[in-house]
């Protein structure tokens, strides 16, 4: 049975996914430009800690090994975000042409999850990998690894990949309670 409401539901939320995808490269250049601006900005805004902020490292004067680590950090991380927009968009369009409790819906539910609870711990470690890479190339004098976990957004993470298994044991609840006569 069709829904004309859902319809136009999804209809709109494709439409706003869709403004999402043009402003995705927005956003990251704007990021870029924050992480590029930020010291020259912190100068201003704190003159009196002109010292303590030249202590900092600056993405833009990084050695070799700490650029690479932290724009290849960066990188993943914004592929990670841009796969899961995508497969969350793939979502969407799904529900609007009425393919919810599909093979292909579900597996995509669980590759979301799975994505989104492996994102805590890629995090961690491109970080981690980041602080050393910083320490070794002089850019720190000191190495201090990090054990912060996201556990909020593991947990949501695994929640969908829970709720895509659970779709899927119902759907086939369904196929065999059709079957029985």
């Amino acid at each position: 049975m069709r829904d004309p409401k859902a319809e136009t539901v999804f209809t709109w939320l494709d439409r706003g996914f869709w403004l999402i995808w043009l402003g995705f490269p927005v956003l990251v250049w704007t990021i870029v430009q924050g992480i590029l601006a930020a010291p020259a900005q912190l100068a201003a805004q704190l003159p009196d800690q002109a010292d303590c902020i030249a202590a900092l490292p600056n993405v833009a004067t990084l050695g070799p090994l700490a650029g690479w680590a932290f724009w290849g950090g960066f990188a993943v991380e914004m592929a990670a975000y841009a796969l899961v927009l995508g497969l969350a968009h793939s979502v969407i369009r799904r529900c609007a042409m009425g393919r919810i409790f599909v093979d292909g819906m579900i597996r995509t539910l669980k590759r979301i999850g799975a994505i989104i609870a492996l994102f805590p711990v890629l995090d961690l470690i491109l970080g981690n990998l980041t602080a050393w890479a910083l320490y070794v190339g002089g850019d720190v004098a000191v190495y201090q690894a990090s054990v912060a976990l996201d556990l909020p957004v593991l947990a949501v993470g695994l929640l969908l990949v829970a709720m895509a298994y659970a779709m899927r044991q119902a759907v086939r609840l369904q196929q065999d309670a059709a079957l029985t006569i």
